[in-house]
Order: structure tokens, then C-alpha cells, then sequence
């Protein structure tokens, strides 16, 4: 029966890997926080983006891969898919959320979520196409939480969650304790006769290999607005909608970007800026959920970042 199990959660995560062999992805050491991490209704999991560490004050990582390893996995949920580096390994992240219908009516709206990430050790996109398989999970994380979404006036609408899960090392038999939280608010309004949105959301989340000492944390506050283009037109029993948005990222700790070349950026707020195209309804029923396809690019500080979506991207 866990020989079955185990090879059910191997065949999901690789559907959800073999997409980064189409994607270039970065790599980053010791990661602890991510651009990434969004409400479940709206999360853009599916997306593919670099992904980061902090740094203190000074400018040195607070986490150090010989004595912090669990950074590079314990936030899997919320890093997206992606490849990384610690503790002298490759690891390869695949995000997998999940969520349930609780309750709904006119003004709010509940869910169960439960998100769910695979790590694998020295095991990279490129092996896919080479027709290698990993010949073992590494790393998971389960974070069950619950999201509520509520009308809070005529234009305003609110959204909160939270997550309370595990992450197992199998390799080494370690296991930390996660726990992830946010708020978000989203305004309606029209901008030159077309319907736009703005959206700000402060997120936080943190683990611990120690009961009542966190291990590592990070939180990061980001604003923007998501604009409608007047051109629609119909696609199938689809109507598409043209629509442009630009974003601000703060972090309440310097980060550092590290690329293949392993040159450094340190980044303490970063904008973005993109476009996509809308669906009124989301492609591929309710396993996939693509609600969006689109571009966008990200820099500050240095950073330049390429963004495939396809979902909501503020």
C-alpha cells in the first residue's frame, strides 16, 4: 500500500516538474522566502519565477546551509516550483496545491487548503529529457490551513489564511513545524472606463526545528494594480480579456537573488510589470484552474526576471 502511495505522489510531482524543462530557473542558496506566495483562489503556484534568501543588515545570510539545511524545503508550499541549492545539494521543488470548498454565500466564502510540496536531491529539469527518473522523494511538506474571502463594502473585498503543517526530511529524518498567515485586500474601481483592481497583501511565514524558537521566518508586503484592456472578443465559449498590471515587492529583509553564474544581487524591494490574457472561465477544469496566460518582468536593485503566469499575478 505505501509502495502504491509513494509511487501515486512520484508520477503527480513529475507532471508538475516536466514543465521546467521548457522554463530557465535560477538557483538559490539556503532559501527561506519566495515572490511566489499568494491566497490558494488566486495562487499562482503555476508560475515560474527566481526565488530568494534574506540577508540581515549587514549584508551577510543569516542562514547558513551547514547549519540551516531545512530552509531549502521547509517553505516548498510557498516557494513554487523551482530548482535550488543547499547544504552542497541540488534540490528540485514541486508545488502541488490543493483546496476544498467549505462554505459559500453571497457575501463570503471558506476553503480548505492544503498545500503540498515534493523536494528531490540533485535532480534537475534537464534530466526529464534525458529520460532519467529521481529514485526517491527527498523532501515534503503538508500545510493544511483554511482561507476565507468576505465582502467587506460595495468595492472591497478581503482575504485571509492560514496554515499550520510538517516538513520531513526522508533523507535525514528530520521534521520541522510550519506555520504561514496573510491578509489581503482587493478594491474595485474603474480606471479611463475599464475595470481594474487594487491589491495589497502583507504575507508571513516561518518554521521551527525547536519548539517555540523559529528557525527561520520572512514576511513581505506587496501592492499593485491589475487594469482591463478594451478589446474582448470570443474564443470558443470563452470570452478573453486583454489586461496589463504593474506590482511593488517590499521585503522586511534584504534578499539575496543568486543566479547560475553565481553572481549575488541584493534586493530590498523590487516592481513588476506584465501582461495577460483573462478567461471567463479557467481552462482545464478544476484540476488545472488557468485562469490566466501571461508575461511579465521583474527587476530592482539589479534584478532582472523573466515571469511566466498563468493565474491571477498580484
Amino acid at each position: 500500500m505505501s509502495h502504491c502511495f509513494s509511487r501515486l505522489l512520484l508520477s503527480l510531482s513529475l507532471m508538475c516538474l516536466a514543465l521546467l524543462s521548457v522554463i530557465p530557473t535560477t538557483f538559490a542558496d539556503s532559501v527561506s522566502a519566495t515572490n511566489t506566495f499568494v491566497s490558494a483562489s488566486q495562487a499562482d503556484y503555476s508560475d515560474f519565477s527566481i526565488n530568494h534568501a534574506p540577508n540581515n543588515a549587514n549584508g551577510s545570510n543569516p542562514i547558513e546551509t551547514s547549519t540551516n539545511p531545512n530552509s531549502v524545503y521547509a517553505f516548498g508550499s510557498y516557494l513554487g516550483t523551482g530548482v535550488y541549492r543547499a547544504a552542497n545539494q541540488n534540490a528540485t521543488v514541486v508545488s502541488i496545491p490543493l483546496s476544498f470548498d467549505l462554505k459559500k454565500d453571497s457575501g463570503s466564502q471558506t476553503w480548505l487548503r492544503l498545500p503540498i510540496s515534493f523536494g528531490f536531491f540533485d535532480y534537475l529539469a534537464k534530466d526529464i529529457t534525458e529520460g532519467e527518473l529521481p529514485s526517491s522523494i527527498g523532501t515534503m511538506t503538508v500545510t493544511p490551513g483554511f482561507e476565507h474571502h468576505w465582502q467587506a463594502s460595495e468595492n472591497t473585498r478581503m482575504e485571509g489564511y492560514l496554515d499550520i503543517g510538517f516538513g520531513t526530511n526522508f533523507d535525514k529524518n528530520d521534521n520541522v513545524a510550519i506555520i504561514a498567515s496573510g491578509i489581503s485586500s482587493l478594491y474595485d474601481f474603474t480606471l479611463a472606463g475599464q475595470d481594474a483592481v487594487w491589491v495589497s497583501r502583507l504575507r508571513f511565514a516561518g518554521y521551527s526545528e525547536h519548539y517555540g524558537k523559529f528557525s527561520d521566518q520572512f514576511a513581505v508586503l506587496q501592492t499593485g494594480v491589475d487594469l482591463g484592456l478594451a478589446p474582448r472578443w470570443q474564443w470558443w465559449d470563452l470570452q478573453v480579456q486583454p489586461r496589463i498590471f504593474a506590482v511593488g515587492y517590499w521585503y522586511f529583509n534584504e534578499l539575496r537573488f543568486i543566479s547560475e553564474i553565481e553572481q549575488d544581487t541584493i534586493v530590498s524591494g523590487s516592481y513588476e510589470a506584465g501582461f495577460s490574457l483573462a478567461f471567463s472561465k479557467p481552462l482545464g477544469g478544476e484540476l488545472l484552474s488557468v485562469d490566466r496566460i501571461g508575461f511579465s518582468y521583474r527587476r530592482g536593485d539589479g534584478l532582472n526576471v523573466w515571469r511566466l503566469m498563468f493565474s491571477f499575478p498580484i
